[in-house]
């Protein structure tokens, strides 16, 4: 029986306030876990009793620190950090520029390392945790017109396992979450990003923005995603990487099926049919 088991974690998720990440702190709250939830707007969403709300944006390099500080501080211990605060980028890799380049890799790969490298100190010190890093299956396998974001994703999970293997010795388990589609606000998003007039890729960023539009009638419920989290909560041995969602699991096995010049063809093919 994992130590978790034994008692209740102290539990600090970012991106609480909406999404997979709010489904998250309602479901562990209701189980009985001290729960931080972190985001940038902390008074967004009606949080559960007992769950403390804190101000946190994982752009900002002394945020992720500061919550893991206050988190210690109040509880005497962090158990478990979930990183699944998350920004989205539409357009071209030509046309996006520097500054939404860095401003995503910002948010979704380097904002989450800095938690992490804050929360290990604290866990190796109490003799574990674990730490769950959000992704997107996009981690793998990577979308056109959405490049920096599947690149960041993709980064922060290679960051995870590497993370993983250098931990594991002191007891804490890094897990990777790789979401498909889910009613979240990003994916409300995705229909609503704006195409510059004298853009090159204009009738394929519309072609995209109109497909996208039909996408939130098919997205999951974030709960499924929060079971899963919890799931490695409680896990005496967690995986090293999930896969959540039907469409998710489907574009994992072409990945893993496929060569990267099947891969390539078809991004390639997609892009083409855009057009």
């Amino acid at each position: 029986m994992s130590w978790y088991r034994r008692r209740m974690a102290v539990v600090l998720v970012t991106g609480g306030s909406s999404g997979i990440g709010l489904a998250t702190v309602q479901r562990l709250a209701a189980a009985g876990h001290q729960v931080y939830s972190g985001s940038r707007d902390p008074a967004r969403s009606r949080l559960p009793d007992g769950v403390t709300p804190l101000a946190v944006d994982v752009a900002d390099p002394a945020a992720g620190p500061a919550a893991v500080r206050f988190v210690v501080a109040a509880a005497g211990r962090l158990d478990v950090l979930v990183n699944n605060a998350g920004t989205v980028s539409i357009g071209s890799l030509e046309e996006a520029g520097d500054a939404e380049a860095h401003r995503v890799f910002e948010v979704n790969l380097f904002g989450p390392m800095r938690l992490a490298s804050a929360a290990v100190p604290e866990m190796r010190a109490q003799g574990g945790g674990r730490i769950i890093n959000v992704t997107s299956e996009n981690d793998s396998f990577p979308a056109p017109f959405g490049g920096w974001y599947s690149a960041s994703k993709a980064a922060l999970a290679s960051a995870s396992t590497v993370l993983g293997a250098e931990v594991r010795r002191f007891g804490i388990f890094v897990t990777v979450i790789a979401p498909g589609l889910f009613r979240t606000a990003m994916a409300a998003q995705l229909d609503s990003f704006p195409i510059a007039a004298d853009s090159a890729y204009a009738p394929m960023l519309t072609a995209v923005r109109e497909q996208n539009a039909t996408w939130p009638d098919e997205a999951g419920d974030p709960d499924e995603v929060a079971r899963v989290i919890e799931e490695c909560i409680l896990a005496s041995d967690p995986p090293a990487r999930i896969v959540v969602g039907a469409d998710a699991l489907e574009m994992d096995k072409t990945v893993r099926e496929s060569g990267a010049e099947d891969l390539a063809r078809l991004l390639r093919d997609f892009v083409a049919g855009l057009a």
